[in-house]
C-alpha cells in the first residue's frame, strides 16, 4: 500500500496572465531533488530494488484584497522518476481556487479544488466545490458550509495482482452547519458534518455496494498568540453503508497540532501532529479504513543562511471488517543552506520502517540532494516603499 513520505516544498507560479498590481500577492519557486531510494515501492524481501531518483516540484499561490473581498489560487505539481526503467514514475497535481466576499455580519467563502495523483499503488482524482456562509455576531460565529464532489479512486490488490480494470468512481456531498465562541484568541465551537456517497456502478467489481450515508459531530477549539498557535477537535464518525456484508461505522476521530515559536529561543521551531481521519478504499471486504498519523518536527536557525531539522513521524492504516492493518514509522533529518538570496541547496537522509498489509516487515532508506530556486517580484519593492516609510 502507499507509504507516507514526508516533504516540505514551497513553490509557485503566476497563472493568470497579464501584470501583478501592487495589491497583488505572488509566490513562486522549483525545486529540483534528486538521489537514492533503497525502497521505492516499499515492499519486502529482495524483490524491490533501489533506484536513483530524480524530481521536480512547482507550485502557485497568488492572490489580491480589496474592499470589496479577497481571491487567491494556489497549485501545486510534482512528479519523481526512477533510473531503474521497471519502476513506474510518480506524479501529482493539485489546484485550488478560492474567493470570499463580505464582511463580519455575513461573510462567503467559495472554494473550489481539483487534485490527481498517480503512483505504483494508488490512482486518485478529486474534484470538490464548497461554498460557506459565516456571520459573526457580538464573538458569536454562525457558519454553515455545503460541499459537493466526484471522485475516482483506483489501488492495487491482491486478487487481481495490479489496479481494478476500473477505478471507482462515485459522487459525494455534504451539508456542515455549527457555531462557536470566540473570546481574544481562542476559538471553541461544536459542528456536525451530514454526507453521503453515491457511486457511479450500483455494485462494484466484486459485488459490493458501496453506497453509504454517514453523520459526524464535532466539539473543536482554536488558540492563536504569538509564540503558540493550535487546533483540536474530536469527532465521533456514524457511518451506515448499504450492502449487509459492511458493518455499519461508529469511530471516534480526531484532529490536533500545535506550532510553537518561542520568543525566548527565535532560532528554534517545533510542530506537532496527531490525526485520525476515515480514507476511502476499493479493499474487497472493508467500507473504509482509519488513517492515524502522528508527527513531529523540530527547526534550528543556526544562522540566517542555515537551517537544521529532524522530523519522526508514526502512521497506521486499519482496514474495518478485517484483520488486516499496515503500519509505518520514519525518521529523518535534513538541513537548507542559503546559496543566495532567492536560491537554497539542501540535504535530507530519512529511514522508514514498516509492517505490510501481509505482515511482512519492509523497510527503506532515502538520501537526497536539492536546490530551491524562489520567485517573489513584490518582495523588493515591498521592502523598498518600508525603508522609504522609515526615512520619513
Amino acid at each position: 500500500m502507499l507509504r507516507m513520505k514526508v516533504f516540505i516544498a514551497v513553490v509557485g507560479i503566476y497563472l493568470l496572465g497579464g501584470p501583478a498590481f501592487a495589491e497583488d500577492d505572488f509566490l513562486a519557486s522549483v525545486r529540483l531533488r534528486g538521489g537514492y531510494d533503497s525502497n521505492p515501492q516499499f515492499g519486502s524481501g529482495h524483490g524491490s530494488p533501489g533506484s536513483a531518483f530524480i524530481a521536480t516540484d512547482v507550485a502557485l499561490a497568488a492572490g489580491s484584497k480589496d474592499d470589496s473581498g479577497s481571491w487567491g489560487v494556489t497549485a501545486e505539481g510534482s512528479t519523481t522518476r526512477y533510473a531503474n526503467p521497471l519502476l513506474l514514475p510518480m506524479t501529482n497535481g493539485k489546484v485550488m481556487l478560492r474567493g470570499t466576499t463580505g464582511n463580519d455580519e455575513l461573510r462567503v467563502t467559495s472554494t473550489t479544488t481539483l487534485s490527481d495523483f498517480n503512483s505504483y499503488n494508488l490512482r486518485a482524482s478529486d474534484l470538490l466545490q464548497t461554498v460557506k456562509l459565516e456571520s459573526l455576531q457580538d464573538k458569536v460565529k454562525l457558519f454553515v458550509t455545503a460541499e459537493g464532489g466526484r471522485s475516482t479512486l483506483n489501488q492495487t490488490n491482491a486478487i487481481f495482482e495490479d489496479f481494478l480494470p476500473t477505478p471507482l468512481s462515485y459522487w459525494r456531498g455534504a451539508i456542515i452547519p455549527g457555531v462557536s465562541v470566540i473570546r481574544g484568541k481562542a476559538e471553541l465551537g461544536v459542528s456536525v458534518n451530514l454526507s453521503a456517497r453515491r457511486y457511479a456502478e450500483e455494485l462494484d467489481v466484486f459485488g459490493y455496494r458501496r453506497d453509504n450515508e454517514r453523520v459526524q459531530p464535532f466539539v473543536f477549539a482554536k488558540y492563536d498568540a504569538d509564540e503558540v498557535t493550535a487546533f483540536a477537535s474530536v469527532s465521533k464518525l456514524y457511518g451506515k453503508w448499504h450492502d449487509v456484508d459492511f458493518s455499519n461505522v461508529e469511530r471516534t476521530l480526531f484532529d490536533a497540532s500545535v506550532s510553537w515559536r518561542p520568543a525566548r529561543w527565535k532560532t528554534v521551531t517545533l510542530d506537532l501532529n496527531a490525526t485520525r481521519r476515515a480514507g476511502e478504499t476499493t479493499f474487497p471486504v472493508s467500507p473504509i479504513t482509519i488513517d492515524t498519523l502522528y508527527s513531529a518536527k523540530a527547526g534550528w536557525q543556526v544562522d540566517p543562511k542555515l537551517l537544521l531539522t529532524a522530523a519522526a513521524g508514526y502512521a497506521s492504516i486499519e482496514y474495518l471488517d478485517s484483520p488486516f492493518r499496515q503500519t509505518t514509522t520514519t525518521f529523518g533529518v535534513g538541513m537548507s543552506r542559503e546559496i543566495t538570496k532567492d536560491i537554497k541547496w539542501g540535504m535530507d537522509l530519512s529511514r522508514t520502517t514498516g509492517t505490510l498489509i501481509n505482515g511482512e516487515r519492509a523497510n527503506a532508506i532515502i538520501v537526497a540532494s536539492s536546490l530551491t530556486k524562489t520567485f517573489a517580484p513584490n518582495e523588493a519593492r515591498a521592502k523598498a516603499e518600508d525603508k522609504a516609510k522609515v526615512a520619513k
